[in-house]
């Protein structure tokens, strides 16, 4: 018998905004993860080092990295639903803008709360190409240049 412990999983679906080809991501995270934990790991998924801060837009607030008490969040307080979407922006600079949606939520496993990522689509841009514009003229110069 399978012990279980009082977390979640989430099963997410990011997908970037304005970008094309799409980029797509499926995370699987403890619901018992700081925001700051969240956008580390998020960063990790898409290879990129560089921290400019973070801003999540959920049930009409707004909660980032800059402010002390969101720092202390963790998504468990979101009382998220399956199919319930948020907004996380990666990068207050360049405005890496990700559609989250809850594909699933399942009990967690006692040792198994390790964040995975679970599967994608399309390789992540760049991380300092100049946000989705960037890096929408970087491929109009790939494409020119080909």
């Amino acid at each position: 018998m399978v012990d279980t412990i009082s977390f979640k999983r989430l099963i997410l679906r990011a997908v970037l905004r304005h970008v094309s080809p799409m980029v797509i991501r499926l995370i699987s995270v403890s619901d018992h993860t700081p925001l700051p934990e969240f956008h580390d790991l998020f960063r990790a998924v898409l290879g990129w080092d560089g921290d400019l801060g973070y801003i999540i837009r959920v049930h009409a607030q707004e909660f980032n990295s800059f402010r002390r008490k969101t720092r202390a969040k963790a998504l468990h307080e979101f009382k998220l639903h399956r199919q319930e979407k948020f907004l996380y922006i990666c990068d207050t600079l360049h405005m890496w803008e990700w559609d989250i949606r809850v594909l699933d939520i399942q009990n967690g496993v006692e040792g198994d709360q390790a964040p995975v990522c679970v599967g994608g689509r399309g390789a992540a841009p760049p991380e300092f190409c100049g946000g989705p514009t960037g890096y929408r003229l970087m491929l109009k110069r790939q494409q020119e240049g080909a």
